[in-house]
């Protein structure tokens, strides 16, 4: 019980403490652990590293439970900022610059990030973020119902979740909004990672569980290069050590966290929470990170029990602790614009918290490398620029800990793989494990050199070569089976997981391309083909356009005028326009959200589209086909035969009745819906074709079915009984 007290007293305590402004997760100023350029290997233990992508420069990834940034391992201290976003009293425009410049080169500040702050607010931080080179953890929901985030809650600011949002509620209202955030982001090197969201609970860990793989996965699809964080409370909420590293047992899942407030716990002034070491051992044993992602000190200079002075050395030792036993960062509760007097956790500008974050000993971030840096997956294949092309025997494997899942292996001597790439450097990276062999590996077929993938116990994606720095310009890279092995290994194996390339700066130009989505710019379309227009510039030049709908990629055009058809399905979408020029720049125009509704058209349906279905004639009894001038594409129906009928189903508002009007026609019953029927002369005193006989009233949208039957009935200057059936007219929603 020990443990539920110790959160219940100190989340009284914040909510003491913050009043009205709810809970953010805020800022964690990351900072260089080690030496610049270490290799990027695989843990000793062969574990899977699951590891991020390290394509784009200055975006954050992980390395089993290493995090890194530009090449070198990366080991934070910092604040949460929870008011950043609009959650309480936002700072204005020179508190936020203030706030991002003050911070250690390359800090990363967590931030709310819930759709009732909205995207606007969102991107008024991300902007300062970029300006100042800081970053960001976006924190896309509240486990805890605050700020306003109270999609699925208990009905109450702190209440929680309702269990069966975790298992499907989410999808409707929480799933759209990652998706639009996400893509919004998705090439913004200030964002640090992804969390999906703060302090889940509430469900049991099956739930929860599959929650976090599907969230976690469709935000990679999105968005393969950031890392997602799970925003976890602690090992006691989820039945301890073996929960906790069960939830976080999903492969897009990167870093785990801790939230501890212990220090004021029975005014024990705990640095190191007893949670702790369960949370770091379930971590440790998925080989991925964890953080401290909340803890927090009740202070004030007078009236409490610890002053500012005090809080700043605890938190140091803090600082000190943790990191030493394994925590990835460590994050205080919490910065606010404005400066604090009040005993209480949070802490304004003027407080000496801030200076020591800002200075404590870490190393300091390497820049980023020159050029730009992608990686390439074996699957990619082709005789094309950075594509795989074999030769000789390979065959397709999977796997966890792979590169993107998949790999490509070849035992058979002579067999070859080359990426052709335009650049200064290739990084081959692959399984190494104890039935693997050495490949012959050259540039340009330049001398080859032995590269050995044997490995005592296998190892995914390690590092295995690195060229030389070449000169920029066109080059291939080839890697070939040699059939030969050292003396521990049990085979000849060789596998294509993934090589990453340097490529060539093009001209030094840095710049991403503008665009914007020109037509339509919102509001409400119709369902069906919708054509989407996009202006885009650069100043080199755009190599292409690409148009995203509801975070996917729908398609792209390489020349202006850019434009593209989306076929829109009922309901409201959002429309992302990407620019990319010819050096890899990506530019990411403003989210255009519109709402497509069936509109309602007319459709003319001719009596010989025959069939069950919606929009055809359904015809019982004895009908004959006719044909003649003036009648509907030529033809119609005819019957006399009393009781012979036929039905026209069609999901619409309205239908009319056309049909031939002659001296020697009869009287139909017609009906809507089996409802009542009216009597509809088709008598004339002189021919008439494709007259109009009958309008329904105007119907609600949705399912009709017109029935036309024979009466056998006829008015006295009539000859006969005909009825015709030639052409229907619906208003129908599209």
């Amino acid at each position: 019980m020990r443990d539920r007290e110790v959160l219940f007293l100190t989340r009284e305590q914040r909510m003491h403490t913050l009043s009205i402004r709810h809970r953010l997760t805020g800022l964690l100023v990351l900072s260089l652990l080690a030496a610049c350029n270490a290799p990027l290997e695989e843990s000793e233990e062969g574990l899977s590293t699951g590891t991020s992508t390290l394509a784009p420069a200055n975006f954050l990834y992980r390395q089993g439970k290493q995090l890194y940034l530009n090449g070198a391992p990366y080991q934070m201290v910092g604040v949460n900022a929870f008011p950043l976003t609009g959650c309480g009293a936002a700072p204005n425009d020179a508190q936020l610059d203030a706030f991002f410049a003050g911070l250690r080169p390359n800090g990363l500040t967590r931030a709310w990030a819930f759709k009732p702050q909205g995207l606007a607010n969102l991107e008024r931080v991300v902007a300062a973020a970029e300006k100042y080179n800081q970053k960001l953890i976006l924190t896309l929901a509240d486990g805890r119902s605050y700020c306003g985030e109270w999609d699925g809650y208990n009905g109450s600011d702190g209440s929680g979740k309702q269990s069966s949002w975790y298992s499907s509620g989410y999808k409707t209202n929480y799933v759209p909004w990652v998706k639009q955030v996400v893509t919004r982001f998705a090439n913004s090197p200030s964002v640090g990672m992804w969390e999906l969201i703060n302090e889940p609970g509430d469900t049991d860990n099956t739930t929860l569980k599959a929650f976090f793989n599907d969230v976690s996965t469709t935000i990679k699809q999105l968005d393969p290069n950031h890392l997602i964080s799970s925003g976890s409370w602690a090992p006691w909420a989820y039945g301890g050590q073996s929960g906790f590293q069960s939830i976080h047992d999903v492969p897009n899942v990167d870093v785990g966290s801790l939230h501890e407030y212990d220090y004021d716990y029975n005014n024990g002034n705990t640095i190191v929470s007893p949670h702790f070491t369960p949370a770091i051992n379930a971590m440790n044993a998925l080989n991925k990170p964890l953080i401290v992602g909340e803890t927090g000190i009740n202070a004030a200079d007078s009236g409490c029990r610890t002053n500012r002075t005090q809080r700043r050395d605890a938190m140091r030792q803090k600082f000190q602790q943790y990191l030493a036993g394994g925590a990835a960062g460590v994050f205080v509760w919490t910065w606010q614009a404005t400066n604090v007097t009040s005993c209480e956790l949070n802490f304004g500008p003027n407080d000496p918290m801030l200076p020591m974050i800002r200075d404590y000993p870490l190393a300091s971030v390497p820049p980023p490398p020159t050029g730009d840096s992608v990686q390439l997956n074996d699957s990619v294949v082709g005789t094309g620029q950075e594509q795989f092309e074999y030769t000789g025997t390979w065959e397709a494997g999977t796997g966890t800990g792979k590169f993107q899942g998949d790999d490509h292996f070849s035992n058979t001597t002579g067999s070859s793989y080359v990426v052709r790439f335009s650049g200064t450097q290739a990084k081959l990276y692959g399984s190494a494990a104890p039935h693997h062999g050495i490949a012959s590996v050259s540039v340009d077929n330049g001398t080859a050199v032995d590269v050995d993938f044997y490995s005592t116990s296998r190892q995914e994606q390690k590092l295995l070569w690195t060229s030389p720095v070449l000169s920029a310009g066109s080059h291939t890279l080839k890697v070939t089976v040699s059939g030969r092995k050292n003396a521990s290994s049990s085979g000849y194996v060789i596998t294509a997981d993934r090589v990453d390339l340097t490529r060539a700066t093009q001209g030094g130009d840095t710049t991403a391309p503008s665009v914007t989505i020109t037509q339509p710019t919102g509001g409400t379309v119709a369902v069906g083909s919708v054509t989407v227009q996009a202006s885009a510039s650069d100043n080199v030049g755009v190599a292409k356009v690409e148009l995203w709908v509801d975070g996917a990629k729908l398609a792209e055009d390489g020349s202006s005028p850019y434009a593209f058809t989306w076929s829109a399905t009922a309901g409201q979408h959002t429309l992302v326009a990407k620019a990319v020029d010819a050096a890899g720049n990506v530019g990411t125009s403003a989210t255009v959200t519109v709402t497509a509704s069936q509109q309602s058209v007319v459709v003319q349906l001719n009596d010989s589209v025959v069939g069950t279905g919606q929009e055809q004639f359904e015809y019982t009894g004895t009908w004959e086909e006719g044909t003649g001038t003036g009648k509907f594409q030529g033809d119609d129906h005819f019957s006399n035969t009393t009781g012979s009928s036929y039905v026209v189903r069609f999901s619409g508002t309205q239908a009319k009745l056309y049909g031939s009007a002659a001296s020697h026609h009869g009287i139909a019953s017609v009906s809507v819906d089996n409802g009542t029927a009216v009597d509809v002369d088709f008598y004339s005193a002189t021919r008439q074709e494709q007259k109009l006989l009958w309008t329904s009233p105007v119907l609600s949208a949705g399912s009709h079915t017109l029935k036309v039957t024979v009466s056998g009935r006829k008015n006295a200057s009539s000859s006969g009984y005909v009825i015709t059936a030639d052409r229907v007219d619906l208003t129908v929603l599209r």
